[in-house]
């Protein structure tokens, strides 16, 4: 199943992006297999996270590191992860110093991903979620800025933002304009259909994920 140009799209930032994405959640010891083999089978794009309580981002860098070694070329696939804030993570598996500002948590974050998935760069970087305050995740959008202005991240989005006004404050004070909102797709949020019009217009790619759980009546 290899993927066809039609396939993929092109975000605002030039970046070539599949239409579907291996997500990498919940695969705990079999993340590096299944990551090969989704890789071997034809997807070139793989979603992950650095929050050891739900993913396991370096077994995800086995698994493209072996594809790597078989002929496929890391300018072939779409490597997103994301920066999850504290409230996010276990306690016990902070993989960033938690008494750090939110720019250094950032930071330390950001290079643990790249060590994890073994790669000098992020085709996405993305706020696994808004923090309690708007100054926070101002604060924290801020230090992905300058992940992408130093090239290690080719372009910026946000995940689990559901508040339309929200996500328009942080569209209206980035000076980098998040590219890639990923959001829960299910009746209980009207499917978002009021931020995908908001996405729409300023031509934001919108991920749908929990697509096929949420949403078993659908498919009957």
């Amino acid at each position: 199943m290899l993927m066809k140009p039609n396939d993929f799209f092109t975000s605002i930032y030039g970046v070539q992006m599949p239409r579907i994405i291996y997500g990498t959640a919940w695969k705990k010891d079999s993340t590096a297999a299944l990551v090969e083999q989704a890789i071997s089978l034809g997807f070139r794009g793989i979603d992950t996270a650095c929050q050891p309580k739900h993913y396991n981002e370096a077994g995800v860098g086995d698994g493209v590191t072996a594809c790597q070694q078989l002929g496929i070329d890391r300018s072939e696939l779409y490597l997103q992860s994301k920066f999850t804030p504290l409230t996010g993570q276990d306690p016990t598996q902070i993989p960033y110093d938690a008494k750090a500002s939110l720019d250094e948590q950032v930071a330390q974050s950001f290079q643990t991903s790249l060590k994890n998935l073994q790669t000098t760069y992020l085709d996405c970087l993305i706020l696994h979620s808004p923090l309690a305050k708007q100054r926070q995740t101002e604060e924290v959008w801020q230090a992905m800025e300058q992940i992408f202005h130093s090239g290690g991240a080719r372009q910026l989005g946000i995940s689990n933002c559901y508040d339309l006004q929200q996500l328009k404050l942080l569209y209206r004070n980035a000076k980098v304009k998040p590219a890639v909102i990923q959001n829960r797709f299910y009746a209980e949020t009207q499917y978002d259909r009021t931020l995908r019009d908001f996405c729409q217009q300023q031509q934001i790619i919108y991920q749908s994920f929990w697509t096929l759980t949420a949403n078993p009546k659908v498919l009957v």
